[in-house]
């Protein structure tokens, strides 16, 4: 009968400090980001942020309503090249998009096909509707 009240105690132990232990989670990354403003559109219109690699695979992506400052966090490993576009339904976006380098936990932007010293936090983008054909 001892070693059954042992056993049952130890037990008890055991589950009393793994069942209270917290689990402990790591932060959500908040480098390296990119973000910049969407103007043009009306409060009402959906706005969708999107980031691909090179190959086109998406790696990030948001959405808005109307316009205001936007920010993504690029998380995803697939390089460290990517394309930035926008769009909203019935509207075209001014730049079309940005090219931006990844180095260490900051974004660059990329012009003529170099890596500059601007970070790719002022990526901004104003859309005007589309002309009716």
């Amino acid at each position: 009968m001892r070693i059954y009240v042992l056993i049952l105690l130890l037990a008890l132990a055991v589950c009393t400090v793994s069942c209270t232990t917290p689990v402990t989670k790591l932060p959500m990354p908040d480098r390296p980001f990119i973000g910049g403003q969407i103007s043009g559109l009306p409060r009402n219109a959906t706005v969708t942020m999107r980031v691909h690699t090179l190959a086109g695979r998406e790696v990030g992506r948001r959405e808005q309503l109307g316009p205001g400052s936007w920010k993504i966090v690029i998380t995803k490993a697939g390089g460290v090249d990517y394309v930035v576009t926008t769009e909203a339904e019935g509207y075209v976006s001014q730049p079309i998009s940005y090219t931006i380098h990844i180095s260490g936990d900051t974004a660059y932007v990329v012009r003529d096909g170099q890596v500059t010293d601007e970070e790719a936090v002022q990526l901004d983008f104003h859309l005007v509707p589309m002309e009716a054909p």
